[in-house]
């Protein structure tokens, strides 16, 4: 299985994790207080679960560090009682990143850690500690007119930044979490504290990450195998005066992710999302509150850079997506430009090579929604139309790759349909280009029993619904199944993936052994004794 090979292809000589927590957990508690501390069975299956439903280990405790020198005590104090630590930010991993893969293990709940450090716009720069949220930073930007490139993943009401950093994020805006990333503040497994980047050269003003041999990278993407984040500084960047939204309907998904690689090759959108008619199915049939409605009108009215823009980009909304059900598939695309003239300009061109592809014109309703409210309730994200369960993969590879990757997806699906139809199991997928790439996500659906993690984010209505619904074991195992089984079937198209955690081969992915050793190297020299996330990265 792939998550095993995961866990257990690292290389190293780790010393004995100790499996007794106690010392430990009684000198944790003398020095932080009692309240930062956790060992209720409930809550512990609850913070050590997570949307793969794949169960590894429980941890012996969740800890609740509120500044840097905790997160040091922490960690000093875990190496020295040998017990190994696990950091975990909002939770909202696919991929087994924060879920202990030993026994004993102190897991650290990174929420508190939620500050929004430094706001600098004269030097365009913005310092945060990984408890903030996505939709947090959103909200203390918006108002000074400026952002950061990449404005966080679609789960950003309780995705953290510290979170992203350690899955390389990817969603809404440019390319990735990396890209304005100037360093980040590190505690390693000796309770020792590493500047990266700008931080390490220039403290005071971190505005070039590149003087010199840069070490950043090497701590995003890791899932927290070489260190734990406690701060990141990132370049913002002016919010554009001019913006377009496009919307075009697919009948076929091949032609439609042809029209996708070409605008990405285009470079004439800043934002390309793909969806097929389940998610149609999920826009035409919102009916938003009163409560949601000026929500919406607030949100828009902050987004939209003049009156004129505002009142636009509601007559765009006011046509609603009930549209979007009458077609198979759609792409949205957000267009920025120094003034709206050339945002335009650029979305006439993008027009062309979408109907060039067949694509035809629709309201773009879906992109003001996706500008002014980029984050979505996290049940409407994890849980299906009707209540369903449900897990993604992501896949990312170069963009004439994008039509195997639609052919190998569809084929294995269409071999697995008789088991899928005995266990009521569906699936859909998104679509995205990115940094010259093509991405996919196909999501597996199937009716189940809530998990403590599914069911926390529950709205309170769709609790009353499907809270209290049976366990399917047979449908579920069927399903996780599916999934391990769809990642091996792409894997002759050497995807990318995000979020690695202990789900996907980093391992096998490696082009030879060099790279390995040179992994298991670093980890040697930062973490000895392997004791920060044990398994992150295929690493022991």
């Amino acid at each position: 299985m792939k998550e095993n090979q995961a866990l257990h292809s690292g290389s190293g000589s780790a010393e004995p994790v100790s499996s007794d927590t106690t010392p430990l957990l009684t000198e944790l508690g003398q020095r932080l207080g009692p309240d930062k501390i956790e060992t209720d069975a409930g809550r512990l299956a609850y913070f050590s679960g997570d949307f793969s439903e794949i169960l590894l280990e429980r941890p012996a405790a969740v800890v609740r560090p509120g500044s840097l020198e905790e997160v040091v005590v922490i960690v000093k104090a875990a190496r020295a009682h040998g017990v190994s630590v696990v950091p975990r930010g909002g939770g909202m991993s696919y991929s087994l990143g924060y879920a202990p893969a030993r026994p004993g293990a102190v897991l650290l709940d990174m929420r508190a850690l939620d500050r929004i450090v430094d706001i600098d716009t004269r030097n365009l720069t913005v310092t945060v500690e990984p408890g903030v949220t996505w939709k947090q930073l959103h909200e203390a930007l918006l108002p000074t007119g400026y952002r950061i490139g990449f404005m966080g993943t679609m789960s950003g009401v309780a995705a953290t930044i510290g979170g992203g950093l350690g899955n390389n994020a990817t969603g809404h805006g440019r390319g990735d979490i990396t890209d304005d990333l100037l360093g980040v503040e590190v505690v390693l497994a000796d309770g020792s504290v590493l500047n990266t980047g700008g931080r390490a050269t220039s403290p005071g003003s971190p505005v070039n990450r590149g003087y010199g041999p840069d070490f950043t990278g090497l701590f995003v993407g890791d899932c927290a195998a070489f260190g734990i984040r406690t701060q990141a500084t990132f370049r913002l960047q002016r919010r554009p005066v001019g913006v377009a939204y496009a919307c075009y309907g697919f009948q076929d998904p091949y032609a439609l992710a042809d029209a996708l690689c070409d605008v990405e090759r285009s470079g004439l959108a800043v934002s390309n999302m793909a969806f097929s008619d389940y998610h149609h199915r999920v826009f035409a049939g919102q009916s938003p509150t009163a409560a949601e409605r000026r929500a919406m009108i607030r949100d828009l009215r902050a987004a939209s850079a003049t009156p004129v823009r505002f009142a636009r980009n509601m007559l765009t909304l006011a046509r609603g997506m009930k549209f979007l059900a009458a077609w198979p598939h759609s792409v949205t695309s957000i267009v920025e430009g120094y003034d709206q003239r050339e945002a335009q300009r650029r979305a006439q061109h993008l027009g062309r090579l979408m109907r060039h592809h067949g694509g035809k014109r629709l309201n773009p309703s879906l992109g003001v929604v996706l500008t002014a409210q980029p984050f979505v309730p996290i049940d409407k994200l994890i849980v299906g139309i009707d209540g369903e369960c449900s897990f993604p993969s992501n896949f990312t590879v170069p963009l004439d790759r994008a039509r195997d990757a639609l052919k190998l997806t569809d084929d294995f699906f269409a071999r697995n349909e008789a088991d899928m139809e005995r266990y009521g199991i569906t699936w859909t997928r998104l679509l995205l280009t990115l940094k010259g790439m093509f991405g996919m996500e196909p999501i597996i659906y199937w009716r189940d029993r809530m998990n403590p993690l599914r069911y926390d984010v529950l709205s309170s209505e769709h609790r009353s619904q499907w809270g209290e619904r049976p366990a399917d074991d047979e449908a579920r195992a069927c399903a996780i199944d599916l999934r391990k089984r769809l990642v091996a079937e792409l894997e002759c198209l050497q995807p990318v993936h995000f979020q690695i955690g202990k789900f996907y081969d980093y391992q096998g992915a490696l082009a030879s052994e060099s790279e390995r050793m040179m992994l298991a190297g670093f980890k040697d020299l930062v973490d000895c004794n392997r004791v920060m996330n044990p398994g992150a990265l295929g690493l022991g």
